[in-house]
């Protein structure tokens, strides 16, 4: 996409201020609820202003549970058909089912270390959390399944991209060539510095990763997540073609989107929204 093109829809989003903006590949789906979050729209302040929707931060739990109705009542589906991750920066990819309507957002969870949720039930929403890493939104449009996962620098080293191809073949007999992938806003090659240990780690569990890093002018690594994760989902079967992404960088649209990295640590977490309708 054109830098101008990117600009335009920047200035668009600043100007109206949506709180869910819609993620390419998926948004062609209509049988599809989809998003990702924008800080805009909620009651949370300071750092979290406003529409953080993370439990786990130094904000008002009342605030954060505002801003899930919130949400809840801008895409329609009620807070008792969302579940939510509870994430650890690792690779399981848990399968979702009735029992779990409304965990982790009005009632307890059942499960722990999950960084991806995946479901083929219409109606139940699928929600991770984000300020910076990867979100992989997952459709197979012939067997009716989906999958929502949260790829930080640690879980795409554990190549939870390919984890959730996986999950999603043996628990729907998806065919790779028949999925969707789309990547949401994240930080970007541009912002995303590491040292030489973690730059090596890439290097040696993704070989291919070495193609697309650099050194900036302070003498770090620049590491292209997105490059690294499209090469894991090729190699997993994924088409080239059924590859998409949200040109964003969180870091440097950090007045638009919650980034860890830019905003020195302390911030709201926004979330990526993937469910299949009741009836379309």
């Amino acid at each position: 996409m054109p830098d101008s093109e990117i600009h335009a829809q920047l200035l668009r989003i600043r100007i109206e201020k949506p709180r869910i903006i819609d993620i390419p590949g998926m948004k062609d789906f209509p049988e599809l609820v989809q998003g990702f979050t924008t800080r805009y729209g909620g009651v949370s302040q300071g750092p979290y202003a406003t529409l953080n929707l993370n439990f786990y931060r130094e904000d008002d739990p009342a605030r954060v549970m505002e801003n899930f109705r919130l949400l809840s009542e801008e895409v329609g589906v009620s807070l008792e058909n969302m579940v939510l991750s509870r994430q650890v920066h690792g690779c399981r990819v848990f399968r979702v089912d009735d029992t779990h309507r409304g965990m982790g957002v009005i009632r307890p969870r059942s499960y722990d270390e999950v960084d991806g949720l995946t479901t083929d039930i219409p109606g139940i929403m699928l929600v991770t959390y984000y300020a910076d890493c990867v979100p992989l939104y997952f459709y197979d449009p012939v067997k009716k399944a989906i999958c929502l996962s949260h790829s930080g620098w640690k879980g795409t080293l554990l190549d939870i991209a390919g984890e959730s191809v996986k999950t999603m073949k043996n628990h729907y007999q998806s065919r790779p060539e028949d999925i969707r992938v789309s990547l949401g806003p994240h930080i970007r090659a541009c912002c995303f510095e590491v040292g030489d240990d973690v730059a090596r780690k890439f290097f040696d569990t993704f070989p291919w990763s070495e193609e697309s890093a650099g050194k900036n002018d302070k003498g770090k690594w620049t590491l292209n997540l997105e490059a690294v994760i499209r090469g894991s989902l090729l190699r997993h079967g994924i088409l080239e073609q059924h590859i998409f992404s949200c040109p964003f960088c969180t870091k440097c649209e950090h007045d638009v989107f919650f980034s860890h990295r830019g905003s020195g640590g302390k911030t709201g977490t926004g979330a990526a929204l993937l469910m299949i309708r009741s009836s379309v």
